[in-house]
């Protein structure tokens, strides 16, 4: 057997390639790693290359599962299958038949003997019934290192065999068939040990086989069942994120309508302050027109005194003393109009200044020549006039002859007039 592998390794091997081992599925590239390398092979192999499983310690690794690791590794880079192909070079030498070519039928009969638990019987059946004598020959090393193995004995051509002459202490011829009856049972006897012990090996293959073919049914149902399971936690994962948002959408839902609920009660709040404000607002117009009536009353009685004043000449201002509101203006009522402006512009004063307020509008509206009011006429605006509430607070009105009218526009610091006329002329 050694003279003949000697005769192999010597052989062209035109037909050798590397291995493509990539091109594999990841199943089949496990399984062949898992039937062709040893323990000891994957070990080492798995180590050169680094890999390992995240949460198991490499040596922990079963045979499938430095397989597997193998596989995923190859097929991720496919430089690593070159530590692979170093291991089958080294425990095979070199790939069987490689220097042959041979048909898609013949390499189909090659991997069925290569699967069976009999392929050098069958190997030295087909060379022995070859038609070439040569090849036939090419068996006898192979059988001569088997019959050493098995017999521990020198092979057939050793034997004292003289032809027509008996061994020295034989006896005549019944004795040499006795003696060659003895040689045939022990043949016989030797043959059906080995039988039995090819029989017995197979029969432990099998199992050995059938044990790994369970063992790997065990382990594809345990990942079934951990993929069944990891799926399971998935859906109940979907359906947690599915509850999750039907409750923040109605915890916004509920947000909303109570901000839509707050915003309608200050509404409403708003609404009832407003109702107030005009119910007063009423209150004080019908306290202004009786006031009015009884002033109207008044000034018909002094209105001749009244023309006499106008007749006299009228005072001299000093110089530098702000121009009043014309004094031709006649003094007779006016209906005050709050403007939106009035009312944003009271906010940020206590209630003492808006009161203040209030009460010069309506003396504006009464008598808008009261000295109490001191009403001058605002620079940069005409029409526009402006009154005293407090010491630095003045509320800006215009008047509406026409209307009979006087609009009630902003109350303001002192400070911001300058500002207001700015403003206010932007905005016409």
């Amino acid at each position: 057997m050694a003279k003949a592998r000697e005769k192999s390794r010597s052989r062209p091997l035109p037909r050798v390639v590397a291995a493509p081992l990539h091109e594999l599925s990841r199943d089949e590239l496990s399984v062949f790693l898992y039937v062709a390398l040893l323990p000891a092979e994957t070990r080492a192999i798995v180590k050169d290359l680094g890999l390992s499983i995240p949460g198991f310690r490499s040596e922990a690794l079963g045979d499938v599962e430095r397989c597997d690791v193998i596989a995923d590794e190859i097929l991720a880079r496919p430089p690593s299958a070159e530590a692979v192909r170093e291991a089958l070079a080294k425990a095979f030498e070199a790939p069987p038949l490689s220097h042959l070519s041979l048909s898609p039928s013949e390499w189909e009969d090659f991997l069925r003997l290569a699967g069976s638990d009999s392929a050098l019987a069958a190997s030295l059946w087909r060379v022995l019934s070859d038609r070439d004598e040569r090849v036939r020959r090419a068996a006898a090393p192979v059988l001569d290192d088997l019959a050493r193995h098995y017999y521990e004995a020198p092979g057939p051509e050793a034997e004292p065999e003289a032809a027509g002459e008996p061994a020295a202490g034989a006896g005549g011829p019944p004795q040499d068939l006795e003696r060659s009856l003895a040689r045939a049972e022990e043949r016989l006897r030797q043959s059906e040990a080995r039988a039995a012990e090819q029989v017995g090996e197979a029969r432990r293959k099998s199992e050995e086989q059938r044990e790994k073919l369970q063992s790997s049914l065990r382990e594809a149902r345990a990942r079934e069942s951990e993929a069944a399971a990891e799926a399971a936690r998935a859906r109940e994962d979907a359906a947690e994120a599915r509850r999750e948002g039907a409750r923040l959408r109605g915890e916004l839902e509920a947000l909303r309508s109570s901000d839509a609920g707050v915003e309608a009660q200050r509404l409403r709040a708003e609404a009832r302050e407003l109702s107030g404000r005009a119910n007063s607002l009423e209150a004080r117009l019908e306290r202004a027109l009786e006031r009015a009536g009884d002033l109207e009353r008044e000034i018909e009685r002094h209105r001749t005194g009244a023309e006499a004043r106008a007749i006299a000449p009228a005072p001299q201002r000093p110089p530098g003393e702000e121009e009043a509101e014309p004094s031709e203006a006649e003094a007779t009522w006016l209906l005050p109009v709050y403007t939106r402006e009035f009312y944003d512009s009271l906010e940020g004063w206590d209630r003492r200044i808006q009161r203040a307020a209030f009460k010069q509008a309506h003396l504006l509206a009464l008598d808008h020549r009261h000295p109490s009011l001191r009403a001058l006429p605002l620079e940069g605006l005409p029409g526009y006039y402006r009154v005293r509430v407090a010491t630095d607070v003045r509320l800006i009105y215009r008047r509406a002859e026409r209307q009979n009218t006087v609009e009630i526009l902003s109350l303001i610091d002192r400070e911001d007039l300058d500002r207001y006329v700015r403003q206010a002329k932007t905005r016409g």
